[in-house]
This record gives structure tokens, C-alpha cells and sequence, in this order.
């Protein structure tokens, strides 16, 4: 056992390039991955007053201001009306047909990549990051016009104190292709996402490498001992001619020192 051990590890010495070899579907799945944008960004804007009333949804008369409704956007994005709504509409759209949005982890997955922020120049931003632009775009447009909805909604309660006040904009200025739409793509070499993958790529070749150098050595009909020698040939052993190369290696070396001090 132990000499057959001692075999394979020359055999990993003698062909160890191969090992280098099976690195190389790993880079190749590093240089495809980095060089393909598999992280977008799509958002909707628009400027308005933060005092702006919104329409609460559990309430037939009360309004809450957009700045309280942006303090807490998780609220706004898992309102119960909301996600009932966006479920019957990704039911019939084609383009969210391989979602499951029944499944809690699926919708709650698909929230945690969208963002409400409000700027200091008054300018209300929701936003997607993730990896299906398709999806991204959809759930954008979805809840900035439920947004813009209940903005109108919150003008309509409140319409006796705002309408003459023109920092308020108007129910029709309310509109989704009144708001500044923007996508952005990027990509990168390492994501945590691609551990799995990258795993895949480099185990799989190098245990591969690894068998075929076993079966290489293993099949191979030359002598590996003199004890085998012996065996074969069923004559006596009488001694060893020890490898010379270790010998003439260290004479080559000397040499070369005693002509570079």
C-alpha cells in the first residue's frame, strides 16, 4: 500500500502541469462571468414637496405626509393591498410567469432588492438592484404608479387646504411618464452568489486530473522497483546501480558556483 502511494505521488510530481491544466475551466468561468453584466439598477424619480399628503390605505379619510411615508419604506413596499395587487398582475404577465410570487421567501426576495429614498433636493427615487432587469422594471413601474396613485388619492382628501397652494403639484402632474425613468447595467469577476459554481469548476476538472494520472501510472508496464524486476523475471537480486541524476545535478551545480564566486 504504502509503495503504491509512493508511486502516485511521483505520478502527481512527474505530471503535475495537468493539475495546472484543470484551473483553466475555473478562469474560464471567472472571465465569462466578469465580462457579462449580471447586476442591474433600474429606478423611477420625480420632484415633489415631502409634505405631499398620501392616502392611507386602511382609511377611507386619513393621509399621512410623504416624508413619514419615506422614514418607513418597508411598510409602503409590504402594504397588504400591495402585495395582493402585484400578485394578480404577475399572474397575468408574461414576463413574471417563473416567478412563484404565492411563496412568502420569493416576494419578500424580490422586495429586499427595492429602495425608497428621498434626497435633500426633494427628489423621491424607487429603485431595483438585482439581477433580472425584466423583473426589476416591473416592480419600478408597479409601485411608482401606486405611489403616484395614492398621492392623488392624499390630494383628493386633502384638495380644500392645497388647492391654492402651488408647492403642491396637481393630481394630473401625477403621472408615470412624468417621472424620470433610468437603467443601468454592471458587472464584476467575484460575487458570493458564484461560490457554488466556481466549486463545480475546479473540483470536477481536478478530480478528473487526478484519476487520469492514477490511471496513467497504474497502466503503466515499466518497472517501477527491482523488486518487481525480480519478480518478473523470477531471478535473484543481486544489487542496485543507484540513479546517477541526483549525483550529476550536484557536480553541475558545484561547477557552476566555482565559476561565479
Amino acid at each position: 500500500m504504502l509503495f503504491n502511494l509512493r508511486r502516485y505521488f511521483y505520478a502527481l510530481t512527474k505530471y503535475r502541469h495537468w493539475l495546472f491544466i484543470a484551473f483553466i475551466p475555473l478562469a474560464v468561468y471567472l472571465l465569462i462571468s466578469g465580462t457579462k453584466a449580471d447586476r442591474f439598477t433600474l429606478s423611477r424619480s420625480f420632484n415633489i414637496n415631502p409634505a405631499y399628503p398620501v392616502a392611507v390605505t386602511t382609511s377611507p379619510v386619513d393621509t399621512i405626509s410623504l416624508q413619514s411615508l419615506a422614514t418607513t419604506p418597508d411598510r409602503f413596499f409590504t402594504d397588504r393591498l400591495a402585495l395582493v395587487n402585484w400578485k394578480h398582475f404577475a399572474e397575468t404577465s408574461p414576463g413574471l410567469a417563473k416567478y412563484d410570487f404565492k411563496d412568502k421567501q420569493t416576494m419578500l426576495a424580490a422586495i429586499a432588492a427595492l429602495k425608497l429614498t428621498f434626497d435633500r433636493k426633494n427628489d423621491l427615487t424607487i429603485s431595483y438592484r438585482g439581477p433580472d432587469a425584466g423583473l426589476g422594471e416591473q416592480l419600478v413601474n408597479y409601485y411608482t404608479e401606486r405611489l403616484l396613485s395614492r398621492l392623488r388619492a392624499g390630494y383628493h382628501r386633502q384638495s380644500a387646504g392645497l388647492a391654492g397652494n402651488k408647492e403642491f403639484s396637481p393630481p394630473r402632474m401625477l403621472q408615470l411618464d412624468k417621472t424620470r425613468f433610468s437603467k443601468s447595467a454592471d458587472n464584476s469577476w467575484w460575487r458570493e452568489d458564484r461560490t457554488g459554481a466556481a466549486a463545480v469548476a475546479i473540483i470536477i476538472p481536478l478530480f478528473i486530473a487526478l484519476l487520469i494520472i492514477g490511471f496513467k501510472e497504474f497502466t503503466d508496464p515499466s518497472f517501477k522497483s527491482g523488486r518487481q524486476a525480480a519478480r518478473y523475471l523470477n531471478l535473484p537480486i543481486l544489487g542496485f546501480f543507484p540513479s546517477l541524476e541526483p549525483i550529476i545535478n550536484n557536480l553541475q551545480n558545484g561547477n557552476q558556483t566555482e565559476k561565479n564566486p
